[in-house]
């Protein structure tokens, strides 16, 4: 098992929430799928998982939304 880079606990298939403030704006991604800490619950984004976020975040910065709410799963290119 995998374990945690700061405290060595193990390292766990999980979700997080990802959030941006634009300035004129917040973007929150909601389910992101993250490797958690089972013991000091630090998150971590697998590159691919970072790619995708971006393209979100580029997005809500387009659309210029005060507030913007999604669903990883749901914004996932396909």
């Amino acid at each position: 098992m995998e374990k945690c880079p700061l405290c060595k606990g193990d390292m766990k298939e999980g979700f997080t929430t990802y959030s941006v403030d634009l300035k004129f704006g917040v973007v929150v991604v909601r389910n992101v799928p993250a490797r958690v800490c089972s013991q000091c619950g630090e998150e971590w984004i697998e590159s691919k998982v970072a790619e995708e976020l971006e393209r979100i975040v580029n997005n809500a910065r387009q659309n210029q939304l005060e507030v913007e709410v999604v669903s990883f799963k749901t914004a996932v290119s396909v």
